[in-house]
């Protein structure tokens, strides 16, 4: 009896580690951490933008990730596709992007001579596990 236990105990611990593995393969996280200046910003949304488009007026920040009191989000089940990666600091938390008091920072590279980050394409594909997809100057754009 003992024996027939621990063999399906064993069986039991290879198939939860090969589920595990299986899960891993098909779910597609991106993490960061989002700062302003130096410091953490708190509450942000973080947003997935197809490549090319923008944040625009009254667009909806529902579908966002928060940051937490460290600044830090994790965005589980991305799909596959080309994206960038925004995060929006709601002045007014009414979960809508506000041109005249919210202000808006991208993932990627700052230019050298205005200093203002040009963003960056993410390619994601089935399985990615992308991070440290910091976002660090948010800007008011009016």
């Amino acid at each position: 009896m003992k024996k027939r236990f621990f063999i399906l105990a064993v069986l039991l611990v290879i198939t939860i580690s090969g589920c595990n593995d299986v899960v891993k393969a098909l779910t597609t996280t991106i993490s960061g951490k989002v700062s302003n200046d130096g410091e953490a910003v708190s509450g942000a949304y973080v947003i997935l933008l197809e490549a090319g488009d923008e944040v625009t007026q009254g667009i909806s920040l529902s579908n966002g990730m928060i940051t937490n009191s460290n600044g830090n989000y994790t965005m589980v089940a991305v799909s596959a596709g080309d994206y960038y990666v925004a995060a929006i600091e709601d002045d007014n938390n009414n979960i809508v992007f506000d041109l005249e008091t919210d202000r808006v920072g991208y993932y990627g590279v700052a230019d050298t001579l205005s200093g203002v980050t040009i963003p960056q394409t993410l390619h994601i594909s089935k399985g990615d596990d992308l991070e440290d997809i910091d976002i660090t100057d948010l800007y008011q754009l009016q």
